[in-house]
């Protein structure tokens, strides 16, 4: 098989397990108040074996995801700009700090900073006029989902690839 076409398959499968995972579990996925578990997968262009093609899914999964939000298509505009930014952030992590501990620090706090500005601040609080604290109640779901989330996610792989 060609590079592009296990890049392709990756990102795909990806994509797919972030949408359904964000479907499914819709009443927690979008609101105010969220938990979005699938927000775990942003740890994924950390890990060996994905890059570009986890940031790719990651955006794709969070774009299609969002197609069942209740906020409508403003989410779909926002919701993939802020997997993006965020799978970005955690990819460039790993790229400067060879995977290294600090590097997966930076990953997971970067992640979470980026979908609480985008998504609490900039979509809920500035777009739809929410007050403030769902600014915070978007970090406490995001260090819920991707600090702990993303962190049993690593911590599960790294000692699978140790084996």
């Amino acid at each position: 098989m060609s590079k592009l076409t296990i890049f392709g398959v990756k990102a795909a499968v990806i994509a797919a397990i972030y949408t359904g995972l964000t479907i499914v579990l819709g009443p927690l996925s979008y609101g105010e108040i969220q938990v979005r578990i699938s927000d775990a997968m942003l740890i994924l262009p950390f890990l060996p074996g994905f890059g570009m093609d986890a940031v790719i899914g990651l955006t794709i999964g969070g774009f299609l995801g969002n197609l069942a939000s209740p906020f409508g298509y403003i989410d779909w505009i926002f919701g993939p700009i802020a997997n993006f930014v965020a799978a970005l952030i955690v990819y460039f992590a790993k790229r400067i700090s060879y995977g290294k501990l600090y590097g997966l620090i930076i990953a997971v706090a970067g992640a979470i900073l980026a979908i609480t500005l985008i998504i609490g601040y900039g979509e809920l609080h500035l777009v739809f006029g929410i007050p403030f604290p769902v600014v915070l109640y978007v970090l406490i779901g995001e260090a819920i989902s991707v600090g702990i989330g993303g962190t049993i996610i690593y911590t599960a792989y790294a000692k699978r690839m140790a084996k």
